[in-house]
């Protein structure tokens, strides 16, 4: 009888401990998907601050080469650091619709994110669920 008794209490134990696991390894992936979405709001900021010095987007290829690197423009330094993805080998990617929208993508962990697009956004190659997709022609907070 103890056997049966101290099987169940192994199995119940196990059940929880998966569900815990499970449950944390949710809280991470939304974590870092917050995180990205964050850093994209960023670039956004900076692109628009381009905008606005320029009147004009910045080329795909310009942005795309920057990704966790300084974006420097003569002595004018646009970020010190453009954020990298650091948990995927998918990188972020930028790309322009037309002469002021352009659009920031981003492959989200957690695929039940309100913000993950059902059909997939196709940038330089790859295919991303997350799209922050605006117009530069407005007004840049500093």
């Amino acid at each position: 009888m103890k056997r049966l008794e101290i099987i169940i209490v192994v199995i119940v134990v196990g059940i929880l401990a998966w569900i815990t696991f499970n449950q944390f390894d949710l809280a991470k992936k939304k974590s870092r998907d917050v995180e990205r979405k964050s850093n994209l709001h960023e670039v956004s900021k900076v692109i628009k601050r381009y905008y606005k010095d320029y009147g004009k987007l910045p080329s795909a290829e310009q942005v795309n080469n920057l990704w966790a690197k300084q974006w420097l423009d003569g002595s004018y330094v646009y970020i010190e650091k453009m954020p990298g993805e650091n948990y995927t080998d998918l990188q972020y990617c930028y790309k322009t619709y037309d002469d002021e929208i352009f659009g920031l993508l981003a492959e989200l962990e957690n695929k039940g994110d309100e913000d993950c697009l059902k059909d997939l956004v196709e940038c330089e190659g790859n295919f991303y669920c997350f799209e922050d997709k605006m117009s530069a022609n407005v007004e840049v907070i500093k």
